[in-house]
């Protein structure tokens, strides 16, 4: 309990500092209120993902492999969702760290850290494998700025 207590105490410093100002401006925020904001903040960027890219004009996408290709066009989509709720995430991590500084309650900041882990796997490996400015490159592309349907994508490119 006493290292709970600590925590939360290192935490209420902390927050008194300039450190966390981005916790000071959102601190209007309930926790309540920051989960519903990203909600539907998700919500509204998921249906973005309706929107079709027809075709990459790329020089380096195109001397990818098949594999290769997936791997990329699923680190794209998920790095344009990630930007289209990055400010509603943010104002929900703020809230957790609050909460978890006036109550010592730790299970909320877990999971929501546990959620948004990477997943090693395949696809993961693939892109670690590749050079990062490129993929960095199209994913602050027109195309790939904001959510697109890549499974649409996917399959039109793979079975060419």
């Amino acid at each position: 309990m006493e290292k709970k207590d600590n925590f939360g105490r290192a935490l209420k410093k902390l927050a008194a500092s300039s450190l966390l100002l981005p916790l000071v401006a959102n601190a209007g925020y309930t926790l309540e209120e920051a989960f519903q904001e990203v909600n539907q903040q998700t919500g509204r960027c998921l249906k973005m993902k309706n929107r079709p890219v027809d075709a990459v004009q790329d020089t380096w996408f195109d001397s990818l492999s098949s594999d290769q290709k997936r791997a990329v066009l699923f680190e794209l989509s998920k790095r344009a969702v990630d930007r289209c709720t990055l400010e509603a995430r943010e104002k929900y991590s703020w809230a957790l760290v609050k909460q978890a500084g006036e109550t010592g309650d730790l299970e909320g900041i877990k999971d929501w850290i546990a959620l948004n882990s990477p997943i090693d796997g395949k696809a993961q490996t693939i892109v670690k494998s590749l050079p990062e400015e490129e993929i960095n490159r199209l994913s602050l592309s027109d195309d790939f700025y904001y959510p697109f349907d890549s499974m649409s994508l996917r399959d039109s490119l793979i079975s060419q």
